[in-house]
């Protein structure tokens, strides 16, 4: 018997069967996996939005509303958040502070900013996070859970950063200082001397990238003065000083130097002082012409100098006929009786002071018989025939003192308008022989721009000033021009500097800078001094 192999094909509708089984299972299998992978993946973020908390809470520094670092509860939260990735609910963030390990908690936090700060570097911060994890469905047995993480970290409230550097050499350049100028020379006793002086790096060329600045000391005077550089003035600067003795003196002109700059003296600059010079003026006499046996009264003027001359004025009319004026002011009176007809020279000799030398001047004065009038061509009344002896009346005439006009005022300059510091100055020579009044002086000035640092722009005017001497204070704000009625003398031969003194420093020229000087002196109301 012949046997035949039996072979078994299986049908489309077993395997289908046999996948239907198996898909179930196949299923479950993977969305186990899914939902342990999410899990995993969300116990990963907890863990990360923990730590990352930590540590921005407990690094140095403030956030950009200068809150610290540990009290920026809000900052704090956020950085936890950012490692939300699965979104939903946000995590839940609790934030703690304590002293180190097994040491109490203290909750903080529980608004946007906290007040608490840590002493010194001896606090941790705490920050747990935590978030509720529930499966997609509930296949398997993953169950709702509640995934948490804590962590710590010192907060780091102090840092001492040091950094060490190697020395830095700084190479200076050397400079020479020299004195320009010391104006005038000779000067008066008191009279104010502008020094004006040159600091310049020798480098050639030069390899400094700004000009000297500083202080720079002008000593050889009563006292010293400074100027302190600043790069705008090229290294040029000026400060005035006196002397209260006469004869020969040195200036000498120290620069201190700056970080670029290394310090320098200038050689030995002479200058010579002398007695101030004057200038005696018979300014009257009354009456004028006088008659005999009438007493007349002369008036003389002493002027010069930056101080008012004291001491006495001899008058001598010849012939034992003289009187002493002592001055006050400047200014004295004495009488002197003629007994004789005829013109007669009146010499005045000013015996000088301490501080100022003698002068002289001399007047004619003429004698009448008969009625004198107080004219220069008198008028003689013939005597009556009848009356055998004629009786003089005589009616002495108010005194009235007129100074006599100067022959020429035109013989005054002036420098340009320059500020240092606080002030603002203008040097004036008068290369006439004779001293110049003043009769008022009107200032122009920045007044509500002229300081350029701080709130404050403006310039109070407080000050004014005739070679280092005052001649009017005040306190004038809110106004740019301002009028003094004063005074003050120029020196014959002389150079002073008007100064304006402000409240503070006038750093912002502007152009609108003027001063203008009305004369008094008889003869100068005509040639006022103007800046420009």
């Amino acid at each position: 018997m012949k046997l035949r192999k039996l072979t078994h094909k299986k049908s489309k509708a077993q395997a289908m069967v046999e996948f239907a089984i198996a898909l179930p299972l196949l299923l479950l299998l993977l969305y186990g996996i899914l939902e342990a992978g999410r899990l995993l993946f969300l116990y990963s973020t907890v863990v990360t939005a923990s730590r990352q908390a930590v540590r921005y809470g407990s690094a140095t520094g403030e956030n950009a509303s200068n809150v610290a670092r540990y009290g920026d509860c809000n900052g704090i939260r956020a950085a936890a958040q950012s490692f939300n990735y699965l979104g939903g609910t946000q995590f839940v963030v609790t934030i703690y502070h304590d002293s180190g390990p097994g040491t109490g908690s203290t909750p903080y936090c529980s608004g946007p900013t906290d007040g608490w700060a840590p002493s010194d570097n001896n606090q941790r911060i705490t920050v747990t996070v935590s978030k509720q994890f529930s499966p997609i469905v509930r296949l398997v047995p993953f169950s709702p859970r509640t995934i948490t993480a804590t962590s710590s970290r010192t907060i780091l409230n102090s840092v001492a950063i040091v950094v060490e550097q190697p020395p830095q050499i700084v190479v200076q350049d050397v400079t020479e200082i020299t004195i320009d100028a010391d104006n005038p020379d000779p000067s008066e006793l008191g009279q104010s001397v502008t020094v004006t002086f040159t600091v310049t790096d020798t480098e050639s060329p030069p390899n400094a990238t700004t000009a000297p600045t500083g202080d720079v000391v002008v000593s050889g005077g009563d006292a010293d003065c400074t100027y302190t550089l600043v790069e705008t003035d090229n290294g040029i600067g000026f400060c005035t000083i006196t002397f209260s003795t006469s004869g020969a003196h040195s200036i000498t002109a120290t620069y201190g130097g700056d970080d670029e700059h290394l310090a320098s003296s200038s050689n030995p600059e002479a200058h010579m002082v002398q007695l101030a010079q004057t200038v005696t003026t018979i300014v009257g006499a009354v009456p004028s012409p006088s008659i005999r046996n009438q007493d007349v009264l002369f008036t003389v003027t002493v002027t010069g100098g930056s101080t008012t001359p004291t001491g006495t004025v001899n008058l001598d009319a010849g012939g034992n006929r003289n009187c002493t004026i002592t001055l006050s002011n400047g200014v004295g009176s004495c009488t002197i009786n003629f007994n004789q007809l005829g013109n007669f020279t009146i010499t005045a000799n000013y015996n000088g002071d301490g501080t100022h030398d003698v002068s002289s001047d001399t007047a004619n004065h003429q004698v009448l018989a008969g009625t004198a009038t107080p004219s220069l061509t008198p008028t003689r009344t013939p005597i009556p025939t009848i009356t055998m002896t004629p009786t003089i009346t005589v009616a002495p005439p108010t005194p009235t003192l007129t100074a006599t006009a100067v022959p020429s005022c035109t013989g005054v300059t002036h420098g340009p308008i320059t500020k240092s510091g606080n002030t603002m100055s203008m040097t004036i020579n008068n290369n006439q022989g004779f001293p110049i009044t003043f009769q008022d002086v009107t200032v122009t000035w920045n007044e509500d721009k002229g300081h350029q640092t701080g709130s404050d722009k403006s310039l109070i005017l407080q000050g004014a000033s005739l070679g280092g001497v005052s001649f009017w204070t005040g306190n004038i704000a809110n106004q740019s021009t301002y009028t003094i009625s004063a005074s003050p003398v120029i020196p014959a031969f002389g150079s002073v500097s008007i100064t304006f003194t402000f409240h503070q420093s006038y750093d912002n020229f502007d152009g609108t800078e003027r001063i203008y000087i009305n004369l008094l002196t008889r003869g100068c109301e005509s040639n006022p001094i103007q800046s420009n």
